[in-house]
């Protein structure tokens, strides 16, 4: 079982052989990596399922923890107990940058996308409420709010294929701004409205960045991670990208059609107003999605000023375009 030192953990990985099945810790010793036992199972899908959902902690996946609770049920209560030591760990150095290059470089039996956000809290039998029947919809403790457990969902699989979709329109546009060889000095704002009137006419190192802030939150959704902004330039880009999928379920049926078919749906899809209301620390960057001005050289520079209380972008993360 693992050690009691505090070295982190890069990455987790199942291992099979012949004589069992277990999951291995891959931390940095020394010179080198070595691996260690965290885990043996009794068989090897719940090895490399366990392996996969302690990766997704590390990502700060979402869903990670049922996953964990789903391999672990029946399992022997020293291997529940070593893991649940585990847990508060790895949530510390969720934000490692090597930890999160090498856990996204590694082969997952799950699909990223949507599908890893859920469509209830409901456990189906809650400590608090009973056996809650239909999703909760049938239950007075839920109906109140005295749960809190059942908890409605934020961000749904089909809320978040809206939302990453009007990300990555919105990134695209910023990214043509950036490209556009006009003079970008008129400060004209952009057709879908991705670059707002105060920063229309900044430079194309300025586009680029912005347009990677849409990218990153992207890339949160992808990962099944809540798209939390780390600076202002995210927490404007998303809140655009909210108003535009808004948009967009409303106004493009077909677009919306194509994801539908393939996603569960949930009683909480599409709640706009949920997603304003819990994703961002505050509302202090509105002022800018409407600021009539240019700002000075300082306000520009201070949208990409890390907030440092939210897990922070690898610096070596490059661009998309």
């Amino acid at each position: 079982m693992p050690s009691d030192d505090h070295d982190a953990f890069l990455a987790f990985v199942p291992e099979h052989t012949t004589s069992g099945h277990r999951v291995l810790g891959l931390r940095v010793r020394g010179d080198g990596v070595e691996a260690e036992t965290v885990a043996d199972l009794p068989d090897g899908p719940s090895a490399t399922v366990l392996a996969d959902a302690l990766n997704g902690v590390l990502r700060g996946q979402y869903t990670a923890d049922r996953q964990i609770n789903a391999v672990l049920d029946g399992t022997r209560d020293d291997v529940r107990t070593a893991v649940s030591r585990l847990l508060p760990s790895l949530r510390t150095v969720g934000d490692a940058q090597e930890s999160l290059r090498l856990v996204a470089a590694l082969p997952s039996p799950t699909e990223r996308g949507p599908e890893l956000f859920p469509t209830t809290n409901c456990p189906g039998l809650c400590e608090t409420c009973g056996d809650c029947q239909d999703d909760c919809q049938n239950c007075e403790e839920c109906a109140d709010g005295g749960c809190e457990t059942c908890l409605p969902v934020v961000i749904t699989p089909r809320t978040a294929a809206a939302l990453e979709q009007a990300l990555a329109v919105l990134g695209d546009e910023v990214y043509d701004a950036a490209e556009d060889t006009e003079d970008r000095s008129s400060g004209k704002p952009s057709p879908l409205g991705a670059v707002p009137t105060c920063v229309a006419g900044q430079d194309a190192w300025f586009l680029r960045r912005y347009a990677r802030a849409f990218d990153d939150l992207a890339t949160d959704l992808h990962e099944g991670r809540w798209p939390a902004p780390a600076c202002t330039a995210e927490e404007v880009a998303l809140d655009l990208a909210i108003q535009d999928a808004e948009r967009r379920h409303h106004d493009e049926p077909e677009l919306v059609a194509t994801w539908e078919a393939r996603l569960p749906a949930s009683r909480f899809d599409y709640d706009w107003f949920a997603l304003q209301d819990y994703l961002f620390q505050d509302k202090d960057y509105e002022v800018l999605l409407h600021h009539p001005d240019a700002l000075s050289d300082d306000e520009v520079e201070g949208w990409f000023g890390e907030f440092g209380n939210v897990p922070t972008r690898d610096p070596k993360r490059g661009f998309r375009r």
